[in-house]
């Protein structure tokens, strides 16, 4: 587990770095998303794309009023949701599920429910290191005990990619209601295949 979130911390690292100095050309090169790769070649380009919370982990909604965790959380896209090599290459998700989502130990007294699907973009800052941004999606929280019912805009939502994980360290969403407290997401996704951000 430790391992896991050195890999989280190396990519958010670097992906902060990245934003500090500037992303220039150079350095944002072609993005492809692979099964297999061979030195900067992909030999198996990916269609599809499967994350879920790693091992051990949940997702945090951070707000002013009350921290919410959910057990499990699924990200998929699949179809023609991934495109061809691109700079940024698109990935728009099919699927984005939050379960057994709660403030209490019973974890069922919220429910966080996916609007409009995310289309978002993938860019390659590193060999298997990168950025997803999403360019539209949005998410609603319920309940938790306070009657909430508040709407979050995911466009502008930029977490790290890398190590064949996708790290939200504490990144923000747009409220869209007036009397609904800030948000923002913690947790480590990963994929169970063998897939890479490449050249």
């Amino acid at each position: 587990m430790r391992l896991i979130k050195m890999f989280g911390l190396a990519a958010v690292a670097a992906v902060a770095a990245m934003a500090f100095v500037g992303v220039t050309p150079a350095s944002a090169g072609n993005t492809q998303l692979c099964n297999t790769h061979k030195v900067l070649t992909c030999s198996n380009a990916a269609t599809d794309l499967h994350l879920v919370l790693a091992s051990g982990t949940v997702l945090k909604l951070l707000t002013s009023l009350v921290t919410v965790l959910c057990l499990n959380e699924l990200w998929e896209s699949s179809g023609a949701g991934v495109g061809a090599l691109g700079k940024p290459q698109r990935v728009d998700l099919t699927v984005k599920t939050a379960t057994g989502c709660g403030t209490t130990s019973a974890h069922s007294n919220c429910t966080f429910t996916t609007e409009s699907f995310p289309d978002a973009t993938l860019l390659k800052l590193g060999l298997d290191e990168g950025s997803l941004e999403f360019l539209s999606g949005a998410m609603r929280l319920q309940g938790c005990g306070l009657g909430l019912n508040c709407l979050y805009d995911l466009e502008g939502f930029l977490v790290a990619v890398g190590a064949q994980h996708v790290t939200l360290n504490e990144a923000p969403v747009t409220e869209l209601n007036k009397f609904c407290p800030e948000i923002t997401f913690d947790a480590l996704l990963e994929t169970l295949e063998n897939r890479f951000v490449l050249q």
